[in-house]
């Protein structure tokens, strides 16, 4: 566990003596970041990168920025292992989601470098490891917020269907969201696994068939918006306008956009509201200037993640354990750091500590 590894007290010892003397220790080799997620995240990551020389007047590390194509857990291995030869290298912005991000976690914690991941909520990922940290609250969390939305919203006996992606983020989520529901006043008539990138055709009358004859009031979606997306028609048409609560994976429909309203409704967990988050603004519409779309959650985070670990650099941090000790010392004996997503500190298990929010997506613009 993290609270094991990361030795407290030797975090509250920790002298300014280290940082004055970190670049005498490390300066035959110069610092890198890395990075190994979505090209929309990378993106972002090139605007932190630019912006923190800008304000700075010049580099204080190199990256080595990383696409990933697919969250598959071989492809987050293999860039994990690239990242970890590279000389130098003291943090890693990934991966693309939880499974990749705990897949490569083992690399990361081994080779003694940070991994901060800017999305994975999986509840494992909190016993990764010392060196993993993450910018999103757990499942922990999220699954006691779903519950939550039905509890105040519906009346006691409102029939609830869970459809889950079978994997580690949809397994932990559906664990969570289970136990915090209270099934007796709140009944789960359908709990289904389903699997993403999969060619669906024909097969999304049996799919949604389950669903469609328990009658839920309410349907739960942990899973992407892309599987949602394929499945969602068929339901409406039975069912109506049988609300949607769907979790953090959804954000990632702002990438694609909601152009043929199918999503237009649902409602999901998102890590922030950047209509409600002023410092936000600017930088979703520069963003969105730059690239030709608007960013999410994701895409924000992605961008603080990288502020935050040059910032450690330029504290004198020359390590990935000098990283994690910096990172570990916000919110506590230094203040938190503020991006443009809020204050950033991190619990004893590396997760970021923040409330978790309710968006709906709406239906498409015309002009």
């Amino acid at each position: 566990m993290h609270s094991v590894r990361r030795c407290a007290p030797a975090v509250a010892m920790l002298s300014m003596a280290i940082w004055s003397t970190a670049c005498e220790r490390a300066a035959s080799v110069r610092p890198v970041v890395g990075t190994a997620v979505s090209s929309t995240l990378n993106d972002a990551v090139r605007m932190a990168y630019a912006d923190d020389i800008e304000a700075n007047g010049s580099a204080i590390a190199d990256t080595m920025l990383l696409g990933e194509p697919n969250a598959l857990a071989a492809t987050a291995i293999s860039s994990a292992s690239q990242l970890v030869a590279r000389p130098g290298m003291v943090a890693v912005l990934g991966h693309t989601n939880s499974g990749a991000s705990l897949a490569a976690s083992r690399l990361y914690n081994e080779a003694k470098i940070v991994q901060l991941a800017p999305t994975s909520t999986a509840v494992l990922y909190s016993e990764a490891g010392a060196f993993s940290f993450r910018l999103v609250p757990s499942d922990a969390e999220q699954g006691p917020t779903l519950a939550s939305a039905i509890s105040k919203e519906w009346p006691v006996g409102a029939r609830v269907a869970v459809l889950y992606v079978n994997d580690d983020y949809g397994r932990g989520l559906r664990t969570s969201f289970r136990r915090a529901l209270d099934t007796l006043r709140y009944p789960i008539v359908t709990d289904l696994p389903h699997l993403d990138g999969q060619d669906r055709g024909t097969s999304i009358g049996a799919d949604v068939a389950p669903v469609i004859a328990a009658r839920p009031d309410v349907i739960v979606w942990i899973g992407r918006p892309t599987t949602l997306h394929s499945v969602l028609p068929a339901i409406r048409r039975e069912l109506g306008n049988v609300l949607v609560l769907s979790s953090d994976a959804t954000t990632a429909w702002t990438v694609s956009g909601n152009a043929d309203s199918v999503l237009t409704g649902v409602q999901y967990v998102d890590y922030l509201d950047l209509d409600a988050t002023p410092a936000a603004r600017p930088f979703v519409e520069r963003y969105a200037t730059r690239f030709g779309y608007t960013p999410g959650a994701g895409e924000v985070l992605a961008y603080d993640g990288m502020r935050l670990l040059l910032r450690a650099i330029r504290d004198g941090a020359r390590t990935g354990d000098e990283v994690r000790l910096w990172l570990d010392r916000l919110g506590k004996q230094v203040p938190a750091y503020q991006g443009i997503s809020g204050e950033l500190s991190f619990s004893e298990t590396g997760d970021v500590q923040r409330p978790l929010v309710f968006k709906t997506i709406p239906a498409p613009t015309t002009r």
